[in-house]
């Protein structure tokens, strides 16, 4: 029997969590297959997207495999705008062999581009076969907080004692926290006001456009604790930051400033740790970059590279072949949820 593909609806929500839950091998506790978030990562309202963003392959009415999209728009410092997606929760039933390949090629035909980050050992074979290459390579930045408090909260493992020493031994610096050129100001929702920042043109990098319903639609994921800022200088407003929180850890989903200057920078991510240190419950905060230019300005505020994943990209036409590096963020997939 042909397997028949088709977009997800709410209907389908408990049956391809649970169909998650077991090629995963997940707990059925676990969060990442709620359908809750699965509702809000692919049937809320997205711009720059019609309808779902999940699809599903069945045969005899069970799901056999499934692909989920993140869309984004590259912004080139042209000025051009390319459109691009990448393809998360992707799962293909053992029994099945070849389906979850045909579900991804299906996928990658639904935008100009595709890329990804890091993934599954299989995910990494397949991928080159298929036409990505890879292009530049992820770093995952964290920064100690409250290192005794993460030893006291997360469950002991032989590892515990060495996360201890490191975080004792690598504490944020003082200045970041009395770094005071830019105000954090805390919001519940964006408005228009931000509509500049997000319309400038001062990052020399390839970047993933936003719009003010994009980072409204990030402030309701319904997994972590998410936190919206405001970044000003005086009076004018230089950028932006998402924080979420889960457990005792804090992750920046997204940072945007209207600046080229890595003095600039160098204050925002400061702002960020400050924000995060007003959070008594977490330990370190983690960050993700692909633009080189910015692991000195994490590494100057106290940030260490806890690992790098390859980004590979599917570009068929070259659209984004004088476009390289990419600026990816953990809101462009599903990395930070």
């Amino acid at each position: 029997m042909i397997a028949a593909l088709r977009a997800s609806e709410h209907k389908d929500l408990p049956a391809l969590a649970k169909f998650l839950v077991r090629v995963y091998k997940f707990e059925p506790s676990d969060f990442h297959f709620d359908p809750r978030l699965l509702e809000w990562k692919y049937l809320y309202p997205r711009a720059g997207w019609q309808g779902s963003r999940s699809y599903l392959l069945e045969r005899g009415g069970e799901i056999v495999a499934h692909g989920g999209i993140c869309p984004v728009s590259f912004r080139l410092p042209t000025g051009q705008i390319v459109s691009g997606h990448v393809i998360v929760d992707w799962a293909a039933d053992s029994r099945t062999p070849g389906l979850g390949v045909t579900m991804y090629r299906k996928l990658m035909q639904t935008a100009s581009t595709s890329f990804a980050i890091g993934g599954e050992p299989v995910t990494r074979q397949i991928l080159p076969r298929i036409g990505f290459r890879h292009v530049g390579d992820a770093s995952s930045y964290a920064a100690w907080l409250r290192p005794w408090l993460e030893f006291r909260t997360r469950p002991r493992t032989g590892r515990s004692l060495l996360r201890l020493l490191h975080g004792l031994t690598h504490p944020v610096p003082n200045r970041s926290r009395q770094n005071k050129r830019l105000e954090f100001v805390p919001v519940n929702e964006f408005d228009d006001s931000i509509q500049p920042i997000l319309s400038g043109v001062k990052r020399p990098w390839t970047f993933c456009e936003r719009t003010v319903a994009d980072l409204n639609y990030l402030l309701k994921c319904p997994h972590l604790e998410i936190r919206g800022f405001l970044l000003r200088r005086g009076a004018g407003i230089l950028g932006y930051f998402i924080l979420g929180r889960s457990g005792w850890e804090g992750r920046l989903l997204d940072i945007i400033i209207d600046s080229e200057d890595l003095n600039d920078w160098t204050d925002a991510y400061s702002a960020v740790t400050n924000a995060a240190l007003l959070d008594p419950e977490l330990s370190r905060i983690r960050v993700l970059v692909t633009i080189p230019m910015l692991n000195q300005v994490l590494l100057s505020n106290g940030y260490w590279c806890q690992y790098t994943d390859p980004i590979v990209l599917y570009d068929p036409t070259e659209a984004l072949r004088h476009a390289l590096p990419l600026g990816f963020q953990y809101f462009d997939g599903d990395w930070g949820y």
